[in-house]
């Protein structure tokens, strides 16, 4: 079975068409990008591929479920958006743990994957900071944490690197590879061209 299927998505928004009779297949364990200059539809794309937006016509399926009500397989998926969405008053620590009680993961298991999320993205010296303390960079290394806390088996990244140093932009795509390494399957929107060649 594949990660995701898509025949003839479209996205309409008035006169507007953001996404126009997409088809596409990504198999498990696949680095998929979705490339493109601002306003091309990559996050209305991922918008609809993670339940957020209903496409105007055509169908998508993430894990075989259909789009449209992806609530049966919504613990296997997780999203990261193209804008900060944490809590800037929360710690790191309590950012992700929020992330973990949301997705149900069981207390005795938190601290295990939090502590290797924490070492893989380089934030473990800095669980007490504020993430709205943090730098660019670290804020999206928080943000792919709390997206990850629950293990999933697809990941939606939408311009995760945007805006970002070369030096963490360089981090963020090690860990990427770490999960590649564990069969996760990731699509990510970029409009970086080196990113796409990835």
């Amino acid at each position: 079975m594949d990660a995701i299927g898509i025949t003839g998505l479209t996205k309409c928004f008035g006169q507007l068409t953001a996404v126009d009779g997409l088809n596409l297949t990504i198999q498990k364990g696949e680095l998929f990008g979705l490339v493109g200059s601002d306003g091309a539809g990559k996050t209305t794309t991922l918008r609809m591929l993670t339940g957020v937006l209903d496409a105007t016509s055509g169908s998508a399926t993430v894990l075989g479920c259909p789009c449209s009500d992806l609530e049966p397989v919504r613990s296997r998926i997780g999203y990261m958006s193209q804008r900060f969405g944490l809590y800037p008053d929360l710690t790191v620590q309590e950012n992700i743990r929020f992330h973990a009680d949301i997705f149900g993961v069981p207390k005795a298991e938190w601290n295990v994957k939090a502590e290797r999320l924490l070492a893989m993205s380089g934030l473990a010296p800095f669980v007490k900071r504020r993430a709205g303390a943090l730098s660019g960079g670290m804020k999206q290394k928080l943000g792919l944490c709390c997206a990850l806390i629950h293990t999933p088996e697809v990941l939606f990244l939408d311009e995760p690197t945007n805006g970002v140093d070369p030096v963490s932009r360089r981090d963020f795509w090690k860990i990427l590879d770490t999960l590649l390494a564990e069969a996760v399957t990731i699509v990510v929107a970029t409009a970086y061209l080196d990113e796409a060649e990835r």
